[in-house]
Formats: structure tokens, C-alpha cells, sequence
């Protein structure tokens, strides 16, 4: 078989040829670079707001097929039960005021029959209603990659926008399950059930910050918590499972990729307030709202770290038991 002749290039053609090829690799290289950041700060969006507002691959489609489904809008600053980082309607919390005589008694009264009502009223069915406003996300300069990219598929969309529609902001209904008693709450929830079901309070007298007691009606505060466990050493954890745990977002990652690990979560949960109605001893309604914010979220993969900041306030409420 005869040998292919190799043609001879111009020095003219040979200039063309290699103006194609690095004009294709500087498509590749600028198409790549911006997968990838979109990419990495869906996850890091997820990762901030996840354990709130439901399952990663909303966010992720939303952008990657459809941005124009998602409710625009600025992400707000829409603060459930008061101003972030200021006192809210039940009182702000004081961790350094002591208690008198009297009410170290009225509180060990209050969480005898809050932490006894809740208890029975876990096995009963009831109404979960819970929402959440994002205040904020911070991809740092990935922003600059990723608002393009957004408005090439909703010219009027931005990274902030479609956080908003994932978390709910601009217009959507709280997120709400009915548990008819005898089910399985955290099946009925479905996503994060566990976290979200209502539990068996195991509050101390010395948890309750501010306490009001008006007939039926109990509210105050909590101290702040910071980066909790579900652990029961703190008194937010020891009302609610209601939080975010690292082990927990690096599982939800993994779903999208190993080749990205969580290093570091850290976060600060204040302006905790609750408010609880017992009636005869049976519990008719628990409600608590939050502010919490993740200081310090580290992505590591092989180019480096990743870091990221976001906060979120959130309010719950158990109503409508059915013994």
C-alpha cells in the first residue's frame, strides 16, 4: 500500500492551523474552567442551605436546565421572628443573667411540663410547617463566573436569585407535612425527617432564657450555639435536631462527587426564641425561629481550599395534635 503523501503547508496555512488550535483550546479552557465553578458553588449553596430547604439536585437542575423556573429575586434580607443579629419578639438572650429563687422554680416547672408534654405528644399525629429566608451567600469571586453564565439561560437571573428560589424566598409556601398519629414522622417529612420531626425535649431549667409564663403559654430564649452537635450539650439541640452537622454535608456532597471534601463547618445559631402551649398537659403547639450562620465552610479539592460564608433564618412550628 502506497505511503500517504504528506502535504506541504504554506507558512500562511501553517499560521491559520495554529490560530484554530489555540483558539479551541482557549474555548476548552474557558468552558472548563467555568463548569467547574458553577459547579462548585451550586455545592457550596447546597452545602450552606441544604439541611433546610431540600434535596441538592433542585438548585443544580434549576441552573444547569432551567434558571428561568426559578423565583427571581434578591435573596432579601426577610428576617422570620426579627432582625438578624438583633433581638427578636421573644426577648434577646441574656447567658449571663442569674436566675432569682422564683424563677429557677417557675423554669423547673416550665421544663417538667414542656419536656413531659412533648414526649407524649411525639407518638401523636400533628402539622409541621417550616420556613426559611437566605439572607445571604458569599462564592466570594466565583460570582464573577457564575452571574454570566446564569443570565445566558434567565437574562434577569443572578447567583442570588436562584439561592432565593432554592431556599423559598420570593413568594413560596413554607414547606409543611401533616403526620397522622401512629405514622412515621420522619417518613412523612421525607428529606432530613429525622432532623425535622419533632422530638422529645430534654431541656434544663437553665436553658430557659427570658421566661414568660401567661396562662397556657410559654416563651424565651436560648443561648446561642455554636457549630452544635446532636449530642445534647447544647440547649438548641436539646430542643431540636434542627441543625446543620459536617458529617451530614459531606455525605449530601459525595452524591455530586468524591473528588471534592469537606475540611471545616462551622457555624453560630442566635436569636433563639420559643414559644410553647400546653393545655392540660398535652402539647397544642411548639414553635421555635433562628438565625444561624455558617462562619466558615472549607471545600478542598485538588486545585486547593475553597471557602464560603451564607446565613439563613428559619422558623418551625408543631400544631394541630391529634392524640
Amino acid at each position: 500500500m502506497a505511503k500517504k503523501e504528506k502535504i506541504e503547508l504554506t507558512p500562511e496555512e501553517r499560521l491559520a492551523k495554529e490560530e484554530r488550535k489555540k483558539a479551541k483550546r482557549k474555548v476548552f479552557g474557558e468552558t472548563f474552567l467555568k463548569a467547574c465553578a458553577l459547579f462548585l458553588a451550586v455545592v457550596f449553596v447546597y452545602s450552606v442551605t441544604y439541611v433546610a430547604f431540600g434535596k441538592g439536585r433542585t438548585v443544580y437542575q434549576g441552573v444547569q436546565i432551567n434558571a428561568g423556573t426559578v423565583a427571581v429575586g434578591t435573596g432579601g434580607g426577610s428576617v422570620i421572628g426579627g432582625t438578624a443579629g438583633g433581638s427578636t419578639a421573644g426577648g434577646s438572650t441574656d447567658a449571663g443573667a442569674a436566675q432569682t429563687p422564683e424563677q429557677a422554680d417557675q423554669a423547673a416547672e416550665a421544663v417538667k411540663a414542656i419536656n413531659a408534654a412533648t414526649a407524649a405528644a411525639v407518638k401523636a399525629g400533628y402539622t409541621w410547617t417550616r420556613e426559611s429566608k437566605l439572607n445571604k451567600v458569599d462564592v466570594g469571586g466565583l460570582e464573577r463566573l457564575l452571574n454570566p453564565i446564569i443570565r445566558g439561560i434567565d437574562e434577569d437571573a443572578t447567583i442570588e436569585s436562584v439561592v432565593a428560589g432554592f431556599v423559598g424566598a420570593g413568594g413560596d409556601q413554607p414547606k409543611t407535612a401533616t403526620i397522622k398519629k401512629g405514622e412515621d414522622a420522619a417518613a412523612v417529612i421525607d428529606y432530613h425527617g429525622n432532623s425535622y420531626k419533632l422530638k422529645a425535649t430534654t431541656l434544663e431549667a437553665g436553658d430557659l432564657k427570658n421566661l414568660k409564663v401567661d396562662g397556657d403559654t410559654y416563651t424565651f430564649t436560648l443561648d446561642d450555639a455554636t457549630t452544635p452537635k446532636r449530642d445534647g450539650s447544647t440547649a438548641l439541640n436539646r430542643l431540636t435536631d434542627d441543625i446543620v452537622i459536617q458529617s451530614e454535608v459531606a455525605e449530601e456532597i459525595k452524591k455530586f462527587t468524591s473528588a471534592i471534601t469537606v475540611t471545616d463547618l462551622q457555624g453560630v445559631y442566635s436569636n433563639i426564641n420559643v414559644k410553647v402551649v400546653i393545655t392540660d398537659g398535652k402539647l397544642v403547639e411548639l414553635t421555635y425561629s433562628y438565625h444561624a450562620e455558617v462562619t466558615e465552610l472549607g471545600l478542598n479539592v485538588k486545585l486547593g481550599t475553597i471557602h464560603g460564608k451564607g446565613d439563613m433564618d428559619t422558623k418551625a412550628t408543631y400544631s394541630n395534635f391529634v392524640y
